[in-house]
């Protein structure tokens, strides 16, 4: 049965419609983009077989058979005619099957060559010629694309094949890359048109790939007046060579957020992979404690972890822990419970270093929550300090009285290597000191985010000013420190946790 049009191209003059099939099957377009072009846009419409497609455009043309060439269009450059076939369909849906991926929903993301945006322009203004009361006003937008097309002929065979549905918003992305080796010459005139723009694009090819680009070819094509582009482009013909190549399928999964609180109980341990001149100064790191039972699981390519600020090596992370979060790229498997969560905290917490809590998958958008108020959040700490000579009662109760105290802080000298020089200013909220015994005693503080202690504690050779020193008149410095909490309600507190 003949697939039903849906009534809704350009023109409804039947003799129009038959002169423009005819004008654009004698160039050499296929069926769809024959019916691209008269201005359909019916999803329905193009989801039938190229056989039904086929005898009802032949239909508008007064029955004339033998209107189609066998080449490939060139208008889609084969995209809509071969690669709609159930041979490639089947390819994607072995790469897919292949890829092991996990996924609910697919969406298929094409990659077209840049030369179609001259092809279509091209036919466009043929028909403008031809037809000028009909497409005088018409653009490209107008005109139903190819990967629109491609989409809704093969979305739900692809659902069917995979059993899943075909979403334009999905997590889960199928990437076709489309390749026509002649594109870039047949983009080249345009660069006698606008020679600083894609002069400026040539240079910097290595770092952002071609010289030719949508965004560019597209914004040239909005300024050349229809004389220019006439002189300078033919109307591209069939040949059997007019067909793109797709050498590329990709599955890749967005990324997957797992967020949580890790303390540490090591004074060895640091943050993040600690490599030095190529070697490693440390055995691990409390990212690779966590990523990499995330990793069995998720079974993920690439991991970014960050936290709400970080420790030094020496430095413990005790309390409710520190706010953390781990990005993991295209993971191959999305879908756990909340009871599967918690058996991968209980994975991770077999180490001896450290230990996680409230494990939790969590959205995108709930990540910036990480950083806000990185500066105005409070922290405490605990140190065992050193004094030169003993302190006395009166001094120590003298620092407890202190509140709210504005210190200035020069880049210390330990991180001056990867920090810039700059003066930052910083607040002690509070603070108290115990002591153990004649030159030795511990000290709580709770400071503004982005305090250096142990500078604020021995003063950093008058870097940080005032410091402990300075209010007790006795030299100070500090043995261990300790992180006792991160005042940052996220992520939510989990009762089994």
């Amino acid at each position: 049965m003949a697939a039903p049009m849906s009534g809704k191209f350009f023109s409804t003059d039947p003799t129009e419609i038959k002169d423009i099939v005819l004008l654009l099957t004698q160039n050499g377009l296929c069926p769809r983009c024959v019916l691209r072009f008269l201005g359909e846009g019916d999803t329905a419409v193009f989801r039938v077989s190229i056989e039904e497609l086929t005898q009802k455009v032949i239909s508008l043309a007064d029955g004339q058979e033998g209107i189609f060439s066998s080449l490939p269009c060139p208008a889609c450059l084969g995209i809509l005619q071969v690669y709609l076939e159930g041979e490639f369909l089947n390819r994607i849906v072995e790469t897919v099957k292949s890829s092991d991926h996990q996924f609910k929903t697919f969406i298929c993301s094409l990659t077209t060559p840049v030369c179609s945006l001259l092809r279509e322009h091209s036919f466009l203004l043929l028909l403008n010629e031809k037809f000028k009361s009909l497409y005088e006003c018409k653009v490209i937008e107008d005109i139903a694309s190819v990967k629109d097309v491609w989409k809704w002929r093969s979305g739900p065979i692809l659902a069917a094949a995979l059993n899943a549905p075909f979403e334009f918003k999905s997590k889960f992305d199928i990437i076709l890359n489309f390749t026509y080796d002649k594109s870039d010459k047949e983009c080249t005139f345009l660069s006698y048109h606008s020679p600083a723009l894609f002069r400026k694009r040539k240079n910097q090819q290595k770092n952002y790939g071609d010289t030719y680009t949508r965004t560019n070819v597209a914004k040239v094509l909005s300024d050349i007046t229809d004389g220019y582009f006439k002189r300078n482009y033919n109307i591209p013909k069939s040949n059997e060579n007019s067909i793109c190549k797709c050498n590329e399928i990709k599955c890749i999964h967005d990324a997957v957020f797992v967020a949580g609180r890790y303390n540490k109980y090591s004074r060895t341990l640091s943050q993040t992979p600690w490599i030095l001149d190529g070697g490693r100064k440390s055995q691990s790191s409390v990212e690779e404690e966590i990523c990499e039972p995330l990793k069995q699981k998720f079974r993920f390519t690439e991991q970014r972890f960050s936290s709400s600020g970080r420790e030094d090596v020496d430095v413990r992370m005790l309390g409710k822990g520190r706010p953390f979060v781990v990005e993991m790229d295209d993971p191959h498997r999305v879908e756990f419970s909340a009871e599967d969560i918690l058996e991968i905290q209980k994975e991770i917490n077999k180490s001896a270093d450290i230990k996680v809590r409230d494990l939790q998958i969590v959205d995108k958008k709930d990540v910036d929550k990480l950083k806000e108020g990185e500066i105005e959040k409070m922290k405490t700490y605990s140190a065992l300090c050193w004094s030169k000579e003993s302190l006395s009662e009166e001094q120590l109760h003298k620092l407890q009285e202190v509140k709210d105290l504005i210190i200035y802080q020069k880049t210390p000298i330990r991180v001056l290597h990867r920090r810039p020089l700059a003066t930052r200013e910083r607040i002690v909220y509070s603070m108290s000191a115990k002591k153990i015994d004649d030159l030795h005693f511990t000290l709580s503080l709770s400071t503004q985010a982005g305090t250096y202690i142990k500078e604020f504690v021995h003063g950093d050779f008058g870097r940080t000013t005032p410091n402990l020193g300075t209010l007790t008149g006795v030299e100070c410095d500090i043995l261990e420190l300790d992180v006792q909490s991160v005042e940052l309600d996220w992520p939510p507190s989990l009762e089994d946790s």
